[in-house]
């Protein structure tokens, strides 16, 4: 069963049932009250004026729960940090185990109105806008970044999501998720296929060429029900052809744009269309979409992770499948508009960020030293595959997996979502809107352009509310 293909956070990855970091509206709505409240410090100082002890002290790291069938790896993973970080100040990590984003949202909520909860947070990416929106987390200095060895020691683009600038960084990573194209060499070589495509305009005629060889075969597959991750490629479109969910100051909201209204009309395209989707997935959600490509009845694959790799053994593509960066030229273009940004995959992974009413910041960086050290990341993809965030660690994980290096290179050329207090509604607005017309599509009903504008036209207003308000 695929739990992996949704947004970047352990939460909606690795534990398929809850929802993700950015958590839904209710949860959003409340913490959205403690943001304007404006709790704690966003200097973080006063977490720097306690005890600088490092040895004989206790830490408590709030992070996802080690359930399900990667029960096992997580306490393996959990343990190796907690012993290394003992190795190396003498003091112990108590681990603060949550299920959901949901669990998460509202601890931080009781965190910043009591000044007091967990130490560090483990938060997806594009959570951080809403956490730095707090004003309750630490802002990491010179001096922290220093004792992590620097912000040049980290893969530049996963910093894009640390804070709203270099100098107002509110987390650190500790692993990357980064989305590729993953393809079934076997079925496209029938096709005459010889590489994966590198347009959209390529994509639609691959996956129709896949299908005229294969009978029985769709050349391509989305997962539209999906609660998590069909918001990426409608995204990546939008920006591909110059557009974006918001303007680049972050304060205007631009769903409605044509560019994201093209995006939102290609990504129906290819069922209405193209026919290379088939109408039965348009109620299909992610686990559907991977078992039937492992099944080999799907030839391409959008929006895949290294965690696709394991998940192939003992099934029918066990040997066929190879990945590649996602298309990046809008259909019918032989090269982006000006303005276009390639957008193959967000900057998507997991960070550690550290509440401001902590009484001992510099324990909490050794912390976060130990998470980040080269043998650690080497270990975590040796047990989960996650890709690394720093250059050594990097380089390790490409001496030991050549396999790894396709993903690696599409986290190096990652783009990052807007840096928001509000990103959860623009998320949660897109996956509406997407969900409402593959009902409409699957119930016979045409596509329509002026449905498509009216849904984008009320979510944008909730999204321009937001920004308006944080």
């Amino acid at each position: 069963m695929r739990m992996r293909r949704m947004t970047e956070t352990h939460w909606n990855r690795r534990a398929r049932a809850p929802r993700r970091l950015a958590a839904g509206s209710a949860v959003v709505v409340s913490l959205a009250t403690v943001l304007a409240a404006g709790c704690g410090s966003s200097s973080g100082s006063s977490g720097s004026s306690g005890t600088t002890k490092l040895s004989g002290q206790t830490i408590t790291v709030f992070t996802q729960a080690p359930t399900g069938t990667g029960a096992a790896e997580y306490k393996t993973y959990y343990a190796y940090i907690a012993k290394l970080f003992h190795q190396q100040t003498g003091s112990t990590v108590k681990w603060q185990y949550s299920n959901s984003g949901t669990q998460l949202a509202q601890t931080i909520e009781s965190s910043v109105a009591t000044h007091s909860g967990p130490d560090i947070f483990s938060v997806g990416s594009s959570y951080n806008g809403t956490v730095y929106g707090t004003h309750s987390f630490h802002v990491f200095t010179a001096a922290d970044w220093a004792k992590l060895g620097g912000q040049a020691a980290f893969q530049p683009k996963m910093l894009t999501m640390a804070g709203p600038s270099a100098s107002q960084d509110i987390g650190v990573p500790f692993e990357s998720i980064p989305f590729v194209l993953a393809y079934n060499t076997k079925i496209l070589a029938k096709a005459g296929i010889k590489n994966p495509p590198t347009t959209w305009t390529q994509w639609v005629s691959d996956a129709q060429a896949i299908q005229k060889a294969e009978p029985g075969v769709s050349g391509a597959s989305f997962s539209p029900q999906d609660p998590y991750g069909p918001w990426k490629p409608v995204w990546s479109y939008a920006l591909q052809s110059g557009g974006n969910f918001t303007n680049a100051a972050g304060t205007k909201a631009t769903l409605t744009s044509p560019q994201v209204q093209a995006g939102l009309k290609f990504y129906f395209e290819q069922e209405y269309k193209y026919h290379i989707v088939p109408q039965a997935d348009l109620t299909w959600q992610a686990a559907q979409e991977t078992s039937a490509f492992l099944a080999g009845k799907i030839g391409m694959l959008a929006e895949a992770t290294y965690e696709l790799k394991p998940e192939m053994a003992g099934t029918p593509v066990a040997s066929d499948v190879a990945f590649a960066p996602m298309p990046n030229v809008p259909y019918g273009m032989t090269a982006r508009p000006a303005g276009g940004q390639a957008a193959e995959s967000i900057v998507s992974g997991n960070y550690y960020d550290i509440a401001s009413y902590t009484k001992n910041v510099p324990l909490d960086l050794a912390f976060i030293k130990a998470a980040t050290s080269t043998q650690t990341q080497l270990e975590q993809f040796k047990i989960f595959g996650w890709m690394p965030v720093t250059q050594a660690g990097i380089a390790a994980v490409e001496h030991a997996s050549s396999a790894a290096v396709p993903f690696i290179q599409a986290e190096q050329g990652s783009t990052p979502t807007s840096f928001t207090p509000a990103w959860s509604y623009i998320e949660d607005g897109i996956l509406a809107v997407i969900a409402h017309i593959a009902q409409q599509l699957a119930t016979g009903q045409g596509y329509s352009d002026s449905y498509a504008l009216s849904q984008l036209q009320a979510e944008n207003a909730t999204v321009q509310a937001h920004l308006t308000n944080s």
